[in-house]
């Protein structure tokens, strides 16, 4: 899975990775995070946890393409 984004006020790089934990770059610093931003491993231990709920929040492909029973009139 290649799905990330880099922080818009650090610029450290947010990944998600394929088990659903978050990978956070700054260098050649790196952390590892649950969605929520709850640290995991590694040496930077502080995550932005708005972030890593966005970044984790990725539906099933079943999901993305069902009808949205909302858009139903």
């Amino acid at each position: 899975m290649n799905t990330g984004i880099s922080h818009p006020f650090d610029g450290s790089l947010y990944e998600l990775q394929d088990d659903g934990t978050i990978k956070i770059t700054d260098g050649k610093r790196e952390g590892l995070f649950h969605g929520d931003g709850r640290w995991i491993s590694g040496e930077i231990r502080q995550a932005d946890p708005q972030l890593c709920v966005w970044i984790a929040n990725v539906p099933d492909d079943a999901t993305i393409e069902s009808d949205s029973h909302l858009a139903q009139n």
